[in-house]
Protein backbone atom coordinates (compact mmCIF):
# COMPACT_ATOMS: atom_id res chain seq x y z
CA UNK A 1 0.00 0.00 0.00
CA UNK A 2 1.09 3.41 -1.05
CA UNK A 3 2.13 5.87 1.45
CA UNK A 4 -0.54 8.33 0.49
CA UNK A 5 -3.28 5.92 0.96
CA UNK A 6 -2.13 4.54 4.10
CA UNK A 7 -2.03 8.19 5.40
CA UNK A 8 -5.57 8.54 3.83
CA UNK A 9 -6.61 5.42 5.78
CA UNK A 10 -5.61 5.78 9.17
CA UNK A 11 -4.46 9.23 9.60
CA UNK A 12 -5.98 12.94 9.91
CA UNK A 13 -4.21 15.54 8.21
CA UNK A 14 -4.25 18.53 10.29
CA UNK A 15 -2.12 21.24 8.73
CA UNK A 16 1.11 21.93 6.38
CA UNK A 17 3.63 24.12 7.67
CA UNK A 18 6.73 25.63 6.54
CA UNK A 19 9.54 26.03 8.85
CA UNK A 20 13.46 26.56 8.79
CA UNK A 21 15.54 23.30 9.92
CA UNK A 22 18.54 21.92 9.62
CA UNK A 23 19.20 18.27 8.72
CA UNK A 24 20.77 15.86 10.93
CA UNK A 25 20.67 12.49 9.08
CA UNK A 26 19.27 11.13 6.70
CA UNK A 27 18.49 7.46 5.25
CA UNK A 28 17.14 6.33 1.97
CA UNK A 29 16.00 3.16 3.06
CA UNK A 30 13.51 3.89 5.36
CA UNK A 31 12.80 7.52 3.67
CA UNK A 32 13.30 9.70 6.66
CA UNK A 33 14.76 12.77 7.32
CA UNK A 34 15.74 13.44 10.97
CA UNK A 35 15.79 17.51 11.52
CA UNK A 36 15.91 20.37 14.01
CA UNK A 37 13.39 23.15 14.05
CA UNK A 38 15.66 26.28 14.20
CA UNK A 39 12.77 27.82 16.18
CA UNK A 40 12.05 25.65 19.03
CA UNK A 41 15.37 23.38 18.67
CA UNK A 42 13.46 20.62 18.79
CA UNK A 43 14.55 17.36 16.91
CA UNK A 44 11.48 15.47 14.69
CA UNK A 45 11.58 13.30 11.61
CA UNK A 46 10.09 13.75 8.08
CA UNK A 47 9.38 10.87 6.08
CA UNK A 48 10.02 11.58 2.79
CA UNK A 49 8.00 10.38 -0.63
CA UNK A 50 9.44 8.02 -2.72
CA UNK A 51 9.87 10.85 -5.61
CA UNK A 52 12.11 12.98 -3.33
CA UNK A 53 15.69 13.34 -4.02
CA UNK A 54 17.04 12.75 -0.69
CA UNK A 55 20.59 13.41 -2.08
CA UNK A 56 19.33 16.97 -2.43
CA UNK A 57 19.94 17.77 1.36
CA UNK A 58 23.34 17.99 2.64
CA UNK A 59 24.26 17.25 6.43
CA UNK A 60 24.05 20.16 8.64
CA UNK A 61 22.38 22.59 5.95
CA UNK A 62 19.14 24.49 6.81
CA UNK A 63 16.13 24.50 4.78
CA UNK A 64 12.68 26.14 4.56
CA UNK A 65 10.62 22.67 5.04
CA UNK A 66 6.98 22.48 3.54
CA UNK A 67 5.60 19.41 5.39
CA UNK A 68 2.21 18.41 6.36
CA UNK A 69 1.12 17.05 9.99
CA UNK A 70 -0.82 13.56 10.18
CA UNK A 71 -2.30 12.33 13.38
CA UNK A 72 -3.18 9.02 14.01
CA UNK A 73 -7.08 8.30 13.95
CA UNK A 74 -6.86 5.16 16.94
CA UNK A 75 -6.18 7.03 19.87
CA UNK A 76 -7.03 3.91 22.67
CA UNK A 77 -3.65 4.30 23.74
CA UNK A 78 -3.02 7.94 24.22
CA UNK A 79 -3.96 9.19 27.70
CA UNK A 80 -7.01 10.97 28.01
CA UNK A 81 -5.64 14.08 28.73
CA UNK A 82 -4.09 13.85 25.14
CA UNK A 83 -7.28 12.47 23.45
CA UNK A 84 -9.02 15.97 22.66
CA UNK A 85 -5.25 16.93 20.87
CA UNK A 86 -5.45 13.64 18.40
CA UNK A 87 -9.11 13.80 17.90
CA UNK A 88 -10.40 16.97 17.59
CA UNK A 89 -9.60 17.85 14.08
CA UNK A 90 -11.19 21.07 13.62
CA UNK A 91 -9.13 22.77 16.01
CA UNK A 92 -6.34 25.06 14.75
CA UNK A 93 -2.87 24.27 16.26
CA UNK A 94 0.07 25.73 15.56
CA UNK A 95 3.00 23.25 14.47
CA UNK A 96 4.84 23.69 17.57
CA UNK A 97 2.33 21.85 19.60
CA UNK A 98 2.73 18.73 17.21
CA UNK A 99 6.74 18.87 17.16
CA UNK A 100 6.50 18.78 21.15
CA UNK A 101 3.81 16.11 21.05
CA UNK A 102 5.89 13.66 19.18
CA UNK A 103 8.22 13.01 22.00
CA UNK A 104 5.47 12.13 24.15
CA UNK A 105 3.57 10.09 21.38
CA UNK A 106 5.88 9.27 18.45
CA UNK A 107 3.46 6.78 17.38
CA UNK A 108 1.10 8.89 16.57
CA UNK A 109 1.81 11.85 14.58
CA UNK A 110 3.96 11.94 11.15
CA UNK A 111 5.48 14.91 9.41
CA UNK A 112 5.12 14.19 5.46
CA UNK A 113 7.81 16.26 4.06
CA UNK A 114 6.27 18.12 0.18
CA UNK A 115 9.47 20.41 -0.39
CA UNK A 116 12.37 22.27 0.81
CA UNK A 117 14.06 25.65 -0.42
CA UNK A 118 17.54 27.17 0.58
Amino acid sequence: MSTSANLQKDWNYRIEAIRQVVVKAKNDEVRKVSVVDVLTNAPFPLEAPADFPLESLEMQKSYYATFRVYTFKNVKDVASDFIEFFSAVDIDQGVEDFIKAYWLYPNYIRFELVEVET
